[in-house]
C-alpha cells in the first residue's frame, strides 16, 4: 500500500561489525510477486535532536537502479549457504598472537569471527564496563565508567585483582573513596566531613538520604513529565543538610544548593478576572443551542501570590535514580529505558515558582445574566469604597470579591442563582494574611508552606549522564516516549515504528494523530439556515503530517436518538473547500497562519428547525484517520421579519374592512399565500393583538375569502414545530443582521502533500477573494448581544 523503507549500516571487515551510522536506505515496492528494491540512497547522517526541534527536511541523494538489475545483484549476492560461511569467507577476525591482538586492559582476544563479536571478550564471569575499555564482576563493586562516577560522591577508585582461576588474567576492581579531610559514609558511596561533631549519642555515619517530598520546596528534586506538565513519582536529586541554608521569611533550614528569592509583598497578591466566554465544553458533542437565550458563558477568576524563586545549582543524583541507571547497559532494551522515564520523568526541574493560589469557575446561562451580575457588582463595590468621611473605612477598606458576591447570592437564596449561574472554586495551598482577595478560607489542616505553582525552567534529564552510551541511548528513547509512544525510533523527523506497533489496516500507530475538537464558532452562533465551525490545527515537530481534514455533515430526522440520518455529505477541506472544486455550501472563514492555528468554516444551505451531525477527521499522508470528533446542534426557528409581518397584518385589516370586493379578496389571498408559515404566524399574531374586536383572524379568513381559499392558507400554519409556533407568539420578535467574513475560492489544483499549513493563508490570497456575507437573526423578547 506504500513503499516499505529500510535502513543499513556499512560493514567493516577488519573489526567484523557495522558503524553505527546508517548510510543506505532502501525501498522497496511491491511488484511482480514479490518485494523489489525501488531506489537505494545514500543517507546524511541527522544530527542530534534536541526536545523540541523543528521540523526539518532533508534531501538525501538518491541513485535510481532500474528493478531487473537491483534484484538479479540480490540474488547474486546471497549465495552463500548460511551466515557462517558468508563470515568465514572473511577470513579470522583479529590476529591474537601478538598485542593480546589489539584488545584493551583485559580483554581477552580470539581469532573465530562471530556477528556479535568484535574478537575481544571478557573472561568468564565478568562483563564489560560501560566505556568498553575492561572487564569487571559486576556483582562486586561499581563501574567508575557509567557515566555517574560509580554511584560515588567524590572519588572512584580502582585496583587489578588476578582471577583465582587463572593468574593471568585479573579482574579491574573499582570502589568508592574521600579526599582528605572526609571519610567514607556507611553506605559505601557518600563522604563526610571528618571535623563534623557527632550529637551526644548520635552516629557520625552519613546520615539516610531524606525523602525530598518532607521538606520545602521538595518537589523541585523530583523528575518532572514535560509533557503532562506534572513531577514525576521518582526522586531524581538528593539535597543534603551539611550547611545552614535559610532563606529571608522562612523558618525551616533548607537543603544545600537551592537558592530561593523571596518575591516582594506588592507582587504576592494580583488578581484575574477573564472576560465571559462561550462555555467550551458546550460547543462540541451534544449542543443543545436555544436561540432565545444564545450561548451560555463561563468566567474564570483567579487570585495567585508568587512568593518564592527556587532555582538549583547543586546536583547530586539520588541513589535511587543512579541505582536505576546502573541497571543499564548498551544491550538494554528501549522499553526498560522507557520504564524509567516513566518512574522519574524526562526532565529535571532547575528553576520553580512557590506560592498560593485559588481560581473559581463562574457559569452563566446567557449574557444578559452574566452582565446584570457585573453591573449589580460594580455598584456594590463602589459603596464598599473608602470615604472621607470615615476613618475607619480609611483605614481598613472592605475587599469584595467578584465570586464573594456571587456566593453571597447563593447564599441568600436569590432566585437568580436558581436560574443557571452556578461557581465552583478550590484553593492550593494557604492563603497569606496580608492577601485580602482570597475568597476560599483555608482551613487549620492546609500546611502553611507554599505550594509548586509553576515550573519555569526544566532541563531533559538525560544531561545528567555523562557516559557517552548511555546518554545516547537515554535520549533516543526520551525522544520515543515523547514523539513515538515508546514504539518506534525518531529519525530525523518522523517516526519509525516498531514491528508490534501496526493496526489491523496495516498502518503504523506509533505515533498517533492529533485528535482536533470540532465545536461551534466562540463568536458565531448558528441561525437558521447557517452554522460556522471550528478546530484547532496542531501537528507535532516529529511523527505527524496533517494533509487535510475530512468533515461529515448528517441530516437528523428523529431527535429523540438522533440515528435515522436522512442525508449525508462528505467533503475534504483541501480538495472540496479550500481548492474551490465543489464547496457552495462550505466556505473557509479562516485558516491557520503564523499567528493562528485555528480552521473556522461556514456550512450555508441548512434548513430551519433542523438536527444535523457533523463529524471531524484528521487525515495524514498514508491515509490514516485521527479519531472522530462530533457536534450536533438543532438550527433555529425560521427568521421572521416582524415589523414587515405588522404591515401586513394592517394590509390585510383595510383589505377586510368594510364591502370587500373581489379583487381586494384575490390581493389578500395572494398576500397571505405568499407568505410563509413563519411569516403567517407573525401576521395572525398582530392581527389579533389590534383587530380582534373586528373579527379574529381565522373567522375573518374564511368569511371574506371563503372556506377553500382560507383552509389553503391556514394549513401553513401547522408546518412548524411546536417550539417554534411558541416562540412566534413572543410579544416582541426583533430583526438582527450581522456581517461574516469568508473566503471565495476560485478552483486550483492544491496538492495535499505539498501543504504548508503556517503558509496557507498567504496562498489562499492568491486564489481566494475575501467577501462579506451578511447573516440574519431573530432576537426574542428582550435578549442581549
Amino acid at each position: 500500500p506504500w513503499p516499505y523503507t529500510i535502513f543499513q549500516r556499512g560493514f567493516d571487515l577488519v573489526l567484523g561489525e557495522q558503524p553505527s551510522d546508517k548510510i543506505f536506505r532502501f525501498t522497496y515496492t511491491l511488484g511482480e510477486g514479490m518485494w523489489l528494491p525501488l531506489s537505494k540512497s545514500f543517507v546524511i547522517p541527522p544530527a542530534e535532536l534536541a526536545i523540541n526541534p523543528s521540523a526539518k527536511c532533508k534531501t538525501d541523494m538518491t541513485v535510481m537502479e532500474d528493478a531487473v538489475e537491483v534484484r538479479e545483484e540480490l540474488m547474486t549476492s546471497s549465495s552463500f549457504d548460511s551466515l557462517e560461511v558468508l563470515l568465514d569467507s572473511f577470513g579470522p577476525v583479529r590476529d591474537c598472537s601478538r598485542d593480546n591482538g589489539g584488545c584493551s586492559k583485559n580483554f581477552r582476544c580470539i581469532a573465530d569471527r562471530k556477528l556479535d563479536s568484535t574478537g575481544c571478550v571478557c573472561p568468564t564471569g565478568l562483563s564489560p564496563m560501560k566505556d568498553g575499555t575492561g572487564c569487571y564482576d559486576r556483582h562486586v563493586g561499581v563501574d567508575c565508567s557509567d557515566g555517574f562516577n560509580g554511584g560515588c560522591e567524590q572519588l572512584c577508585l580502582q585496583q587489578m585483582v588476578p582471577l583465582p582461576d587463572d593468574p593471568l588474567l585479573y579482574n579491574i576492581f573499582m570502589f568508592c573513596g574521600c579526599i582528605e579531610d572526609y571519610k567514607l559514609g556507611t553506605d559505601g558511596r557518600s563522604c563526610q566531613l571528618i571535623s563534623e561533631s557527632c550529637p551526644e549519642g548520635g552516629d557520625c555515619g552519613e546520615s539516610r538520604e531524606l525523602p525530598m517530598n518532607q521538606t520545602l520546596f521538595g518537589e523541585i528534586f523530583y523528575g518532572y513529565n514535560n509533557h503532562s506538565k506534572e513531577v514525576a513519582p521518582g526522586q531524581v536529586l538528593k539535597g543534603t543538610f551539611r550547611q545552614n541554608n535559610f532563606a529571608r521569611g522562612l523558618e525551616q533550614q533548607l537543603p544545600d544548593g537551592l537558592v530561593v528569592a523571596t518575591v516582594p509583598l506588592e507582587n504576592q497578591c494580583q488578581e484575574e478576572l477573564s472576560d465571559p466566554t462561550p462555555d467550551p465544553e458546550f460547543l462540541t458533542g451534544m449542543v443543545n443551542f436555544s436561540e432565545v437565550s444564545g450561548y451560555p458563558l463561563l468566567q474564570h477568576w483567579k487570585v495567585q501570590s508568587v512568593m518564592y524563586h527556587v532555582r538549583l545549582n547543586q546536583l547530586t543524583i539520588s541513589q535511587s535514580f543512579s541505582n536505576a541507571l546502573h541497571s543499564l547497559d548498551g544491550a538494554t532494551s528501549r522499553g526498560d529505558f522507557v520504564a524509567l522515564l516513566d518512574q522519574f520523568g524526562n526532565h529535571y526541574i532547575q528553576e520553580a515558582v512557590y506560592g498560593f493560589e485559588e481560581s473559581c469557575s463562574i457559569w452563566y446561562p446567557n449574557r444578559q445574566v452574566q452582565r446584570q451580575l457585573w453591573l449589580e457588582y460594580e455598584d456594590i463595590s463602589k459603596g464598599n469604597s473608602p470615604s472621607d468621611e470615615s476613618e475607619e473605612r480609611e483605614r481598613d477598606p472592605k475587599v469584595l470579591t467578584f465570586p464573594e458576591y456571587i456566593a453571597s447570592l447563593s447564599e441568600s437564596g436569590t432566585k437568580r442563582m436558581a436560574a443557571g449561574v452556578r461557581m465552583e472554586c478550590q484553593s492550593r495551598g494557604r492563603c497569606p494574611s496580608s492577601c485580602p482577595l482570597c475568597h476560599v478560607t483555608s482551613s487549620s489542616d492546609t500546611p502553611a508552606e507554599p505550594i509548586l505553582l509553576e515550573v519555569t525552567k526544566a532541563a531533559p534529564i538525560y544531561e545528567l549522564v555523562t557516559n557517552n552510551q548511555t546518554q545516547r541511548l537515554l535520549q533516543e528513547a526520551t525522544m520515543s516516549s515523547l514523539w513515538c509512544s515508546g514504539s518506534g525510533d525518531v529519525i530525523e523527523d518522523w517516526c519509525r515504528c516498531d514491528s508490534s506497533a501496526f493496526g489491523a489496516d496495516g498502518l503504523p500507530t506509533c505515533a498517533p494523530l492529533p485528535h482536533p475538537i470540532l465545536r461551534l464558532s466562540t463568536v458565531h452562533e448558528p441561525s437558521s439556515t447557517l452554522v460556522v465551525l471550528e478546530w484547532g490545527h496542531s501537528e507535532p515537530p516529529i511523527g505527524v503530517q496533517i494533509v487535510d481534514y475530512l468533515l461529515r455533515q448528517e441530516k437528523v430526522t428523529d431527535r429523540m436518538d438522533h440515528s435515522k440520518v436522512e442525508t449525508e455529505t462528505v467533503l475534504s477541506f483541501v480538495d472540496d473547500i479550500i481548492s474551490g472544486a465543489k464547496s457552495p455550501c462550505a466556505m473557509p472563514a479562516q485558516v491557520p497562519d503564523r499567528l493562528s492555528s485555528t480552521i473556522s468554516l461556514i456550512i450555508r444551505c441548512l434548513e430551519p428547525d433542523t438536527t444535523y451531525m457533523f463529524t471531524l477527521w484528521g487525515v495524514d499522508n498514508t491515509g490514516r484517520r485521527s479519531r472522530s470528533s462530533d457536534v450536533t446542534v438543532k438550527t433555529p426557528c425560521p427568521v421572521v421579519d416582524d415589523v414587515k409581518a405588522q404591515e401586513i397584518a394592517d394590509k390585510i385589516y383595510n383589505l377586510f374592512n368594510g364591502y370587500t370586493s373581489g379583487k381586494e379578496q384575490q390581493t389578500a389571498y395572494n398576500t397571505l399565500l405568499d407568505l410563509g408559515s413563519p411569516s403567517l404566524h407573525r401576521v395572525l399574531y398582530h392581527y389579533n393583538q389590534h383587530y380582534e374586536s373586528f373579527g379574529e383572524f381565522t373567522w375573518r379568513c374564511e368569511d371574506e375569502l371563503g372556506p377553500r381559499k382560507a383552509g389553503l392558507i391556514l394549513s401553513q400554519l401547522g408546518d412548524l414545530s411546536s417550539w417554534c409556533n411558541g416562540l412566534l407568539r413572543e410579544p416582541k420578535i426583533s430583526l438582527q443582521r450581522s456581517s461574516l467574513k469568508y473566503l471565495a475560492c476560485r478552483y486550483s489544483e492544491i496538492k495535499p502533500y505539498g501543504l504548508d499549513w503556517l503558509e496557507l493563508s498567504r496562498d489562499l490570497k492568491k486564489t481566494c477573494e475575501e467577501q462579506t456575507l451578511s447573516v440574519l437573526y431573530n432576537d426574542y423578547g428582550d435578549k442581549d448581544y
